[in-house]
Parts: C-alpha cells; sequence; structure tokens
C-alpha cells in the first residue's frame, strides 16, 4: 500500500537510512555498496521549508550531509540544496527543483560527474506510514535511459 504524500513534511522527525549506491555510475555496473546512516529533519521558516542532517560512518566518522528543501508556494514547486562535510561549499546553488503528483515527488537538476555535466533526477514516495523511499538516477545519453545509481529507504525512529 502507498501512502499519498503532497509534500516533504512527512520527513519531520528522526530516521535511520539505508543507503544502496552503484559503485559505478554509466557503465551498466550492477554492484552495489550498502552503508547505515541516521537522520534528523525539522521544519524552517514557518514550513516553507525543511532542513535535515544526514551522519554515515560510512565516508569517516565524521560525515555529515545537509538537505535543505525550500517551497516555492506561487508555484509549488521545491528546491532541493545539498551540502557535506566532504564537499561544504553550499553556496544555495540549486540541485533539483520539482513536485509531488500524484503522490510521488519528481524533481530534476544536473550535477557534475566525473567532469561532465549529466541530468539527474529524484524520486520520492512512502511506501508505508513508517517508511519512505529516495531514488536518484543519472540520465545515460548512450542508452537513452535513466539509470538508478542510489537509493535511500528510511525507516522512522519513534521516539
Amino acid at each position: 500500500m502507498m501512502i499519498e504524500i503532497q509534500n516533504f513534511s512527512f520527513l519531520i522527525g528522526k530516521w535511520s537510512v539505508l543507503n544502496r549506491r552503484l559503485k559505478e555510475r554509466l557503465i551498466n555496473c550492477d554492484e552495489w555498496i550498502e552503508f547505515q546512516a541516521e537522520m534528523e529533519t525539522k521544519s524552517i521558516l514557518n514550513g516553507l521549508g525543511l532542513m535535515d542532517e544526514m551522519k554515515s560512518s560510512y565516508f569517516g566518522d565524521e560525515f555529515i550531509g545537509l538537505s535543505i528543501r525550500m517551497l516555492n508556494p506561487a508555484s509549488n514547486k521545491w528546491t532541493i540544496y545539498w551540502a557535506d562535510t566532504a564537499n561544504p561549499e553550499i553556496g544555495l546553488k540549486e540541485q533539483v527543483i520539482g513536485e509531488f503528483k500524484n503522490g510521488i515527488g519528481e524533481f530534476f537538476g544536473k550535477e557534475m560527474y566525473k567532469g561532465k555535466e549529466v541530468k539527474l533526477r529524484f524520486i520520492w514516495n512512502k511506501p508505508s506510514v513508517d517508511t519512505a523511499l529516495w531514488e536518484q538516477a543519472y540520465y545515460n545519453d548512450i542508452n537513452n535511459e535513466w539509470e538508478t545509481n542510489w537509493t535511500m529507504l528510511f525507516t522512522s525512529l519513534k521516539e
């Protein structure tokens, strides 16, 4: 049973996060690396945004990732920004922009990968009350298809 979502309010709280990411991207790799993280998400600016910190020892003992998600009330679109301790230059550069339709969040942008700009897609959905699922994909120009290269399964840590 998929839970209907229309915004990011479902992310407020504490989460255990199972990360799965491809070892190599855009070369038809099928080897996945798994690692755990914990995340806490808070509402900011009277609900116009959310901010979270994700911590994982996979990238080193002090790795922290930061997401800021901001809603444009006029367009009902979200912009997602990212920074982490390995790359702390947030500069509030837009990473992905999108919206929720029919209970699924779809967001698009571009990022640099191995010196080349690639199309980027995030998908958010909510498989159950206590879980959420995020997926990242790059567009493979050779195959003309999206290659999912990272997923995160969020499980609520009830207090």
